[in-house]
């Protein structure tokens, strides 16, 4: 095998294809992007415990699937009322839909059963969508297969202990395990507000799709995790195909909803999935409470209200009260009534304080908390790992002094990303990690430092520029003179070297004669 395969077919770089690191070209890649490389690699191997934790949120959950065993069978599509099933009639009414033979019973024997409601006729029933099978296993949409809506959370609190990279990586995961199975995939980003809304119908539209979910921040104020619920409601509520749906939520669960009102909307046909990272919770003072306290329907809240009507009654008489016993007796009756709604609202503080912020977990089928990640865990490698990396470095290089291209310059500078990712939380390999990100970062300065026009150079455009300096920028440990400062001031240099360039052969070509090319350094 060459060492062009090898680079070509290395699954790190196969991985940051996927991921949409190569094609996309943004402002700046997320911080640290290629840690959710490893966390993948985590979250695969059966044996470690978050892989295990996450097992049961990974899989896709078809509602039929338990009670039926019929998932290998391939049903045809069928339209709401176009599927029946053999019922009795209920009403006299509905004699004109029976089935036709029974107009063949004698008369006596008819109208008893007409009498006893025991007539046959065919009642329409909702569909039943069973799990589609396919020879592919590629992502391949059909009003048959199970329908997904990923609401994403995007909040600040994100930004902490790396849960957006952990978020992205399961996100990942269950498109791709489930890429068989699934039918349409919706998805939105939520925050204090939600964002646009995604979909993917085919496979060049859900392979976009995680591009640039794996391109997101978590730069929003607040969870409004309420909102985006209903906002997934609402969408599946216009989608006919949604039916059954399943809405998977990636979220560090910090944010109060209403279940009741929420368990109502869902219904049946939707299903609630979510998978809360970190042990966050949200902090009770009297502001919240307060709110709460204006919308609950709780007994305790209704009872405080009623209370507080009563209170703001008396202190109204009293401002016309007249009399010393009377204004004492009101003056009592407001004590009295402060001491109860004090009273009733601690019980409702304490009642508060022990399923605020939890209800996601009431209202989801299945629920999977897992705790934030160890980077310094995390990036232990094994063996094999460091000396994989290594190998696939020395590969990297070996190509580019013999055959280069613009893909392998790419390639170079997400593999230096990574490796100054790992320097900074493997103590332990930072030294053979630093003489790769070393070699690779003099490689690349040689390249694109020399512009001329020999017949080895890169052919570098202004896109495939800004991709690489943007891929360069986000490096994970920041230089006193970092890759990325040195390949923007050759860049500056070589566009000027490659317009003058120009200007000579415009100025020769009017003058019907060659001038002699000057070097400009």
């Amino acid at each position: 095998m060459s060492l062009r395969t090898d680079v070509e077919t290395a699954t790190f770089f196969s991985q940051m294809e996927e991921f949409g690191f190569f094609d996309t070209v943004e402002e700046h890649l997320p911080e640290a992007f290629t840690m959710i490389y490893e966390i993948a690699r985590i979250l695969e191997n059966t044996s470690h415990l978050i892989a295990q934790s996450l097992a049961p949120i990974l899989e896709l959950h078809d509602p039929l699937a338990e009670a039926d065993s019929t998932d290998t069978i391939i049903v045809p599509h069928v339209p709401d009322a176009k599927e029946y099933e053999a019922d009795l009639i209920t009403s006299v009414t509905e004699v004109r839909y029976i089935y036709p033979y029974q107009h063949l019973l004698p008369e006596a024997v008819f109208l008893r059963k007409l009498a006893e409601r025991s007539l046959w006729m065919p009642r329409a029933k909702s569909p039943r969508n069973f799990r589609y099978q396919s020879d592919s296993d590629r992502f391949a949409p059909d009003d048959r297969k199970q329908k997904v809506y990923i609401l994403f959370d995007t909040s600040n609190s994100m930004q902490q202990h790396y849960r957006i990279h952990l978020a992205k990586a399961i996100a990942y995961l269950f498109l791709r395990r489930n890429q068989r199975e699934l039918g349409t995939v919706f998805f939105r980003t939520f925050d204090l507000k939600i964002g646009d809304l995604k979909i993917a119908r085919d496979l060049p539209s859900y392979e976009r799709l995680i591009s640039e979910m794996m391109h997101l921040n978590a730069t929003g104020n607040g969870t409004s995790l309420q909102k985006a619920l209903q906002t997934a409601i609402e969408d599946i509520s216009h989608e006919s195909q949604l039916s059954h749906a399943q809405i998977l939520v990636i979220t560090d669960g910090v944010a109060h909803i209403d279940l009741d009102n929420l368990q109502n909307q869902l219904g049946t046909q939707i299903t609630v999935n979510t998978v809360k990272i970190g042990t966050s919770r949200l902090q009770l003072d009297n502001v919240l409470i307060e709110g709460v306290l204006a919308s609950s329907h709780s007994p305790y809240a209704e009872r405080i209200r009623e209370l507080g009507q009563q209170r703001k009654d008396l202190e109204l008489q009293l401002r016309t009260a007249t009399g010393q016993h009377r204004t004492s007796a009101l003056q009592a009756q407001i004590a009295s009534i402060s001491g109860m709604i004090q009273t009733q609202t601690e019980k409702f503080s304490g009642q508060l304080a022990e399923h605020y912020g939890l209800e996601i977990e009431k209202l989801s089928t299945v629920y999977v908390q897992v705790d934030d990640i160890t980077p310094h865990e995390l990036f232990s490698l094994p063996e094999e790992n460091v000396a994989e990396l290594e190998q696939l470095a020395a590969s990297l290089l070996q190509t580019l002094q013999s055959e280069r291209q613009v893909e392998d310059l790419q390639r170079a500078a997400i593999l230096y990303d990574h490796l100054m990712l790992l320097m900074r939380y493997n103590k332990v390999d930072a030294p053979r990690f630093e003489q790769a990100a070393k070699e690779l970062e003099r490689m690349l300065d040689h390249i694109l430092n020399k512009p001329s026009s020999s017949a080895d150079d890169v052919p570098i455009s202004e896109l495939e520029r800004a991709q690489l300096r943007n891929k360069l920028d986000s490096g994970s440990i920041k230089t006193s003179t970092s890759l990325a400062t040195i390949l923007r001031l050759t860049w500056l240099r070589a566009l000027q070297w490659w317009r003058n360039r120009r200007q000579l052969r415009a100025f020769a070509l009017l003058r019907g004669r060659k001038l002699k090319q000057r070097s400009y350094r």
